[in-house]
């Protein structure tokens, strides 16, 4: 795998196919990207066979090269799993046109709206399905609300390999996806409940084909260390930690900002320059309003805390429809309880759901936009 990497990077012809994951690059989308296409190098699956530029697939990571330290599990499974950074293109190093005469086909992976659409030729995503993402007909989608992604591609990869010989290249890739899939499911908690049954076929299919026999270890052991990093914001300030985990929501000429953290609200507003750099991100974003969802997860049980905030930056009319459509939803109900905290103009709840996640968040506040407000 690293060495089809270190290819990528030297060989960038012309036509070609991108293998690209969300714009938050967590360690689903990363790994999915790199996974993928190292797989489709090797196994177009069927699905990529006619496709034009299917002999040059290529793994892109949605981040720019210099906010990709930002994503500290990222780095450190990418690592772990002896993969080069500086061999790796984001973002800012190639180029990715989206109009319709374009030499670049795009597969989405961990999420399927995308300006990119026009040239979308595949997508695998966990997320519930969209119907603003005005996909091509005709394409290949593999879309399935399960913990993680890379339960998806696992199954790619697992469909085309025969199980009973063993390759160190599909064992590589198998331990490489294994690790968003343990994550994502917050280490297949009951009380989260993100795993479903697919995953837990998946986890198992990779413990039998690694020949691991305690998973119940093997797996705590992995959670406790990916938990560990992502939530080690020690290096990072109060603004750069805005932009670790970041969705946007845009419409009607307002953008709503959605940074996901792996701390709580609560604790992130008492950091040093929280105000003037939550002032400075919403400039960066062009945000009206920001909405700050935070996540507290204890690596030892998996038991997991959650809160929001929605802060009005210059649009409080949107920042009352957010709240307003939050507060009222029943699939999920957020379960909210006001606390009683003065930062900026903004509104801050406990969330008793720990199941309502950003996942079901971003649809709610994609619907404002696209109704007559």
């Amino acid at each position: 795998m690293n060495n089809f990497i270190k290819h990528c990077r030297k060989s960038l012809k012309l036509p070609r196919i991108v293998v690209i994951g969300n714009e938050s690059c967590d360690l689903d989308s990363a790994v999915c990207s790199i996974a993928l296409a190292f797989h489709l190098s090797n196994s177009l699956d069927g699905f990529l066979r006619t496709v034009k530029g299917s002999d040059c697939v290529v793994p892109v990571l949605n981040v720019t090269r210099e906010d990709l330290p930002l994503k500290t599990e990222v780095v450190y499974f990418l690592q772990e799993n002896r993969v080069e950074l500086n061999d790796l293109i984001c973002k800012d190093e190639i180029d990715l046109p989206d109009g319709q005469r374009a030499e670049t086909s795009y597969v989405l992976v961990d999420h399927h709206l995308s300006k990119l659409r026009l040239n979308v030729v595949g997508v695998i995503d966990h997320r519930p399905f969209d119907s603003n993402s005005k996909l091509n007909a005709g394409i290949f989608q593999l879309i399935e609300q399960v913990g993680s992604c890379a339960t998806l591609v696992s199954k790619i990869v697992l469909d085309s390999v025969n199980l009973h010989e063993k390759s160190s290249d599909i064992a590589d890739l198998l331990k490489f996806l294994y690790g968003p899939i343990v994550l994502d499911t917050v280490n297949f908690s009951k009380e989260a409940d993100k795993a479903r049954q697919l995953d837990f076929d998946m986890a198992q299919a990779i413990e039998q084909y690694l020949g691991i026999e305690n998973s119940e270890e093997s797996r705590q052991n992995l959670f406790e260390n990916l938990v560990n990093k992502r939530g080690d914001v020690s290096s990072l300030d109060s603004l750069q930690i805005l932009s670790k985990d970041l969705k946007i929501v845009a419409g009607k000429e307002r953008v709503v900002a959605i940074p996901g953290y792996p701390i709580l609200v609560q604790d992130y507003i008492k950091l040093e320059n929280a105000e003037q750099n939550l002032q400075a991100f919403a400039r960066k974003t062009g945000s009206n309003v920001v909405v700050l969802m935070g996540m507290k997860v204890n690596a030892e049980n998996g038991s997991v805390r959650r809160d929001l905030g929605i802060i009005n930056i210059n649009d409080p009319n949107l920042q009352e429809s957010i709240l307003s459509v939050i507060s009222s939803s029943t699939e999920p109900d957020f379960k909210l309880t006001k606390l009683d905290v003065n930062f900026l103009q903004g509104s801050f709840f406990e969330q008793s759901n720990i199941k309502a996640s950003r996942k079901q968040l971003l649809p709610l506040v994609s619907d404002i936009f696209n109704e007559k407000c």
